[in-house]
């Protein structure tokens, strides 16, 4: 009896743990001024953290895929606060107005 509810109590846990992602997803860049060692830091605490908040969160993850998903969600939210780079879709929009006549697209 004792060994059944072990290996039952096993095989949940083991089912847990899959739908947690080991890593994101998405390639992050370095912000501006940000050197390699601060780039690392951040890194690690932005895991650390976007896999605190998949643990944590009242609905777990019901797929690998759904938990990647949201592992990066975490993570790039995190690493865009510290001022990383992160992939966007659609256009790049300059800060700074072409001095050509054309204004900048908005």
């Amino acid at each position: 009896m004792k060994r059944s509810i072990l290996l039952v109590l096993t095989t949940l846990s083991l089912t847990a743990c899959s739908t947690i992602p080991s890593g994101p997803s998405a390639l992050v860049l370095p912000g501006q001024h940000k050197d390699q060692q601060q780039f690392r830091q951040d890194d690690e605490s932005c895991r650390k953290l976007a896999h605190s908040q998949l643990l944590l969160a009242p609905h777990q993850p019901q797929s690998l895929g759904e938990g990647q998903l949201h592992f990066d969600i975490y993570y790039l939210q995190c690493m865009y606060g510290k001022g990383h780079l992160i992939p966007v879709s659609g256009e790049v929009i300059p800060d700074v107005p072409e001095k050509s006549g054309n204004p900048a697209p908005k």
